[in-house]
């Protein structure tokens, strides 16, 4: 046997062995949770659940799951995982408050495709905890601004703008048709972070012509592959403390498998485009022909700028320049999070407005009383429009109804609420073991009957009212509307008022030109792994009926 793989097989042997044994005696016995029926696997695993659903793409998505841990537990709920790991799936506010803020340096945030991430593709925002991630993220603030993106706002209608003239308007000339919602949702979040964030155009925004731009293929390409093969990792975190990534990278090259090839080979043309677009911008500010202090460019412009102008020792390495502003470790989060995340964002608000008439032209009477390109300053200043995309994130979070982390230390987690044990004896503070994985429970924090009330699953704009929830005394630590759709403490989407400029501006141009009805009734909306995405007869789509209006 080749010496590589024995060694490998080794480590992974002792460390579940070392786990099994660790496991035996587990201080979360207590809390309540799903019954394991499977030593090895898990039954209640999420990381199984999560694949099964994303292997078997094309079938029917099973939610029931998920909503029986919000319905059925309490607000920290135990998981029983792989080889009888017991795992927290948490949203009681306190114990998120400590997990995410208080005790951040103890909780590490280490999810399977970020493991991926940094072996493929090395350091950066998405890669780095501590000091380090600090240091990539102050020189990223910039970018994100309130500063930046009101300079930015005037792209945003001319994106948005482009599409109305473009892929839907065309399609009309006839009258009202039924049109795919979702691809024009996709083309504009591509294009949108494409001309703002990294100030290169992936789509022609043309009726009848997809996007051909290879770049902006390979991007897309390179993600959805690299997050298929995260199927296939349920032990990368555990490998990732086992073996260094320098071991694991030269695993990744002689490995021989074609989706992992793939990839690396994506990432080559990602990476050099990258590149590219970093050397050009550093080169024009250098040359005086961008002063640093000039506003409202592209944010690889002011992400450029913003670190020749960093303190000592805040500067990042050209290398690392590089490294910040590619797929992974920074355009992913950009590309990623600002593509996909948005334009589920967007179609969910096209779905709920086809589905919910009486509130489509209640926010059209507050858009059209304003003008055709509002400032940024009048467009965060529409009160109904602010509440409909608050109870759209807060409802409907547009990535994963969970998100990762692994216990560095040992701890213990307070609680905002009590529960009851196994034992039924009050648990008033959870002691947790170092390596106890823990399941931020996004989408089962923002639908908290004790937080939101009984009517916390139902969909009503009018429950935000100037930034703020009638009623709503508890507190999450989250950056945003009381919720935890973008996380909290220094791991928080650092993009969340972008995502929100977005689905505004989209939703101001689209309203003002069009009505939307009738979507067809199979839409069903699948996980379709960290972004629940609409799907009909299994393919990606958002069918409904789109007309056009005169004002």
């Amino acid at each position: 046997m080749n010496t590589t793989i024995a060694l490998f097989l080794l480590g992974a042997g002792f460390y579940i062995v070392r786990t099994i044994l660790r496991r035996c005696f587990s201080p979360l016995a207590n809390i309540p949770g799903p019954p394991s029926k499977s030593l090895i696997a898990g039954e209640h695993n999420l990381y199984h659940e999560l694949a099964r659903n994303l292997k078997e793409f094309h079938a029917p998505d099973d939610w029931e799951f998920q909503h029986s841990l919000e319905r059925d537990y309490q607000q920290v709920v135990k998981i029983t995982g792989i080889l009888n790991d017991h795992q927290l799936f948490v949203f009681d506010p306190a114990a998120l408050s400590s997990i995410l803020v208080q005790a951040q340096d103890v909780f590490d945030e280490q999810p399977m495709l970020m493991c991926l991430a940094h072996l493929l593709f090395g350091r950066g925002i998405l890669t780095t905890v501590g000091e380090e991630h600090r240091r990539f993220r102050k020189i990223m603030t910039p970018a994100f601004s309130t500063t930046n993106l009101r300079e930015l706002v005037p792209l945003f209608f001319e994106v948005a703008q482009k599409a109305r003239d473009g892929l839907i308007a065309p399609n009309l000339v006839n009258g009202p048709k039924t049109l795919d919602m979702n691809s024009v949702s996709c083309r504009i979040s591509l294009e949108l972070i494409g001309r703002a964030g990294i100030g290169y155009s992936f789509d022609p925004m043309i009726h009848d012509k997809d996007q051909t731009n290879e770049f902006g293929t390979a991007l897309r390409a390179l993600f959805l592959t690299a997050f298929k093969m995260q199927l296939w990792f349920p032990l990368l975190p555990s490998l990732m403390k086992i073996f260094s990534p320098s071991f694991l990278q030269l695993m990744v090259d002689i490995v021989p498998w074609p989706a992992l090839h793939e990839v690396r080979e994506l990432v080559t043309l990602t990476g050099t485009t990258a590149a590219k677009l970093v050397k050009i911008r550093k080169a024009a500010i250098e040359s005086g022909e961008f002063a640093v202090d000039d506003k409202g460019k592209d944010m690889i412009s002011v992400l450029v700028k913003s670190n020749l102008s960093a303190e000592s020792g805040m500067h990042l390495t050209d290398d690392e320049l590089v490294s910040c502003t590619s797929l992974v470790n920074s355009l992913l989060m950009i590309l990623f999070a600002a593509t996909d995340t948005a334009s589920a964002s967007v179609n969910r608000i096209f779905h709920l407005l086809a589905t919910h008439p009486d509130i489509q032209e209640k926010l059209r009477a507050e858009i059209l009383a304003g003008p055709e390109n509002p400032n940024h300053d009048e467009l965060v200043a529409l009160p109904y429009l602010d509440s409909f995309v608050r109870e759209t994130l807060r409802l409907y979070p547009p990535a994963s109804p969970v998100v990762y982390r692994e216990a560095r230390n040992d701890a213990v987690l307070p609680l905002s609420t009590p529960i009851i044990g196994v034992d039924g004896n009050t648990i008033e503070s959870i002691p947790v073991p170092k390596g106890t994985s823990i399941y931020i429970a996004i989408a089962a924090a923002n639908h908290n009957k004790r937080i939101w009330g009984e009517d916390a699953l139902e969909f009503k704009p009018e429950r935000c009212i100037n930034g703020k929830a009638e009623g709503v005394s508890t507190k999450f630590c989250g950056v945003y509307g009381n919720t935890m759709t973008f996380v909290g403490g220094a791991h928080s989407c650092i993009g969340f008022k972008f995502a929100q400029l977005e689905m505004k501006v989209v939703t101001y141009v689209a309203l003002r030109a069009f009505r939307f009805s009738a979507p067809d009734p199979q839409i069903i909306w699948r996980k379709g792994g960290v972004v629940p995405a609409p799907s009909v007869d299994n393919k990606p789509l958002l069918p409904m009926l789109v007309e056009k209006i005169t004002q």
